[in-house]
């Protein structure tokens, strides 16, 4: 019998929305839903789970843009992740970590390797702007897949600039196909010798 010693190593998450996430499983459908409108104003539009909150933590130092509650964050931060936290509201409680305001124009100046998007909000241009203002080499995109969240130019910068590393799914609520997306971005020698072919 194998052990994975890195798990053993791994300190253990305290994760109230995945807890209720997982209470609520032997419910209908519809009173999912009806909870799901009050725990994603309480905690985050997608459901983190350790493994992935762990994978995440490889990619640290991190900035989140659009961080809302910083749910995310908070457990990015007990597992030893450093993140730092923007929203273009930043007093709109709650909270579980300090937020600073912020907008896409924040990263053009940034030097963390990795910008993280939790559920970019749909069809305003946010995830596309902030894909256009960030320098660094990575990207963990955490929503849907040209569904409701990003806009068409975000996903189509995705397919063109970014390479997709790895994808991770995560729970989701009745209707919904939430997935964790790891990318790097394309280097100018990848890019020619992608299209030279």
């Amino acid at each position: 019998m194998s052990v994975n010693l890195s798990l053993m190593t791994q300190p253990t998450l305290i994760n109230p929305y995945f807890d209720l996430f997982e209470l609520l499983q032997n419910h209908p459908g519809e009173y999912q839903l009806q909870l799901r409108k009050k725990l994603i104003w309480a905690y985050s539009w997608a459901i983190p789970t350790s493994e992935v909150i762990f994978k995440i933590k490889e990619y640290a130092p991190l900035i989140e843009l659009g961080a809302g509650t910083g749910y995310w964050a908070w457990l990015l931060g007990q597992a030893g992740a450093r993140i730092r936290c923007f929203d273009h509201e930043p007093h709109s409680p709650p909270h579980w970590v300090e937020i600073i305001q912020g907008e896409p124009s924040c990263l053009k100046h940034d030097s963390d390797p990795t910008l993280f998007l939790c559920w970019p909000p749909l069809n305003t241009g946010m995830a596309t702007q902030s894909l256009n203002h960030f320098a660094g080499s990575h990207l963990i995109y955490v929503g849907e897949w040209r569904g409701r969240t990003g806009d068409p130019e975000f996903h189509d910068q995705l397919e063109t600039e970014w390479h997709l590393e790895q994808k991770i799914s995560i729970p989701c609520w009745p209707g919904f196909f939430d997935q964790v997306y790891f990318f790097r971005r394309k280097r100018d020698d990848e890019e020619r010798s992608n299209y030279g072919n």
